[in-house]
């Protein structure tokens, strides 16, 4: 994607999630661009739709490549992705795909998947630095993990589940992560993560 599509991307980002899908010259000036411009630089809604998805992925995995986490603990790794995402929470928010999601749900199933297989070989890796550590549990399964993990934050999309308007993606995703780190720790790891996540919350709050 080339930068002027990226900055166009963003400004329709934030033009779906305060009007939805139907495209106003009026309203896209607000947002600092017009239909002209984007008829140049998108062929049609399904385009926008498209470039959307992969933007909000590449925000994704942005927190995973802004850190060197060799050498950290794989429990303050968990928490630091958690404290990113509540910093960032509208770039990576499904609030926005929620609109886009009936439209082109094949898009959206595809935009999961791509997701789904980044974050899957990321816990993977987390899990058994955590064994190795010695502070996850040792019979844990990093496949079996990593899935009810994915299972959970697909879970994240559903509506019916999780009304945007009464759970906000930040606060399910940080009870996401509570969950897993309950499952998977033993009693030493269970201790450093009620204490680290004291910290983080700290920091978060100071940020």
């Amino acid at each position: 994607m080339t930068e002027k599509k990226c900055q166009l991307t963003e400004k329709l980002r934030n033009y779906v999630y305060r009007y939805g899908t139907e495209l106003s010259d009026d309203k896209l000036k607000k947002m600092g661009t017009s239909l002209e411009e984007i008829n140049e630089n998108f062929s049609d809604m399904e385009d926008i739709a498209k470039s959307i998805f992969e933007q909000e992925r590449i925000a994704f995995e942005k927190i995973f490549k802004e850190y060197d986490f060799d050498g950290w603990n794989a429990i303050d790794i968990l928490l630091l992705v958690g404290n990113e995402i509540h910093q960032r929470f509208f770039n990576v928010s499904p609030s926005v795909s929620y609109k886009l999601a009936e439209a082109f749900p094949e898009l959206f199933e595809q935009h999961k998947l791509e997701r789904s297989n980044f974050i899957y070989e990321k816990i993977k890796i987390n899990i058994e630095k955590g064994m190795q550590q010695g502070m996850y549990k040792n019979d844990v399964s990093s496949e079996m993990v990593a899935r009810m993990y994915i299972a959970k934050l697909n879970d994240i999309h559903n509506q019916e589940i999780y009304p945007p308007e009464v759970f906000d993606f930040a606060t399910i995703f940080n009870n996401l992560i509570d969950g897993v780190i309950k499952t998977i720790t033993n009693e030493d790891g269970w201790q450093y993560y009620k204490q680290r996540k004291q910290l983080y919350s700290v920091l978060s709050f100071n940020r």
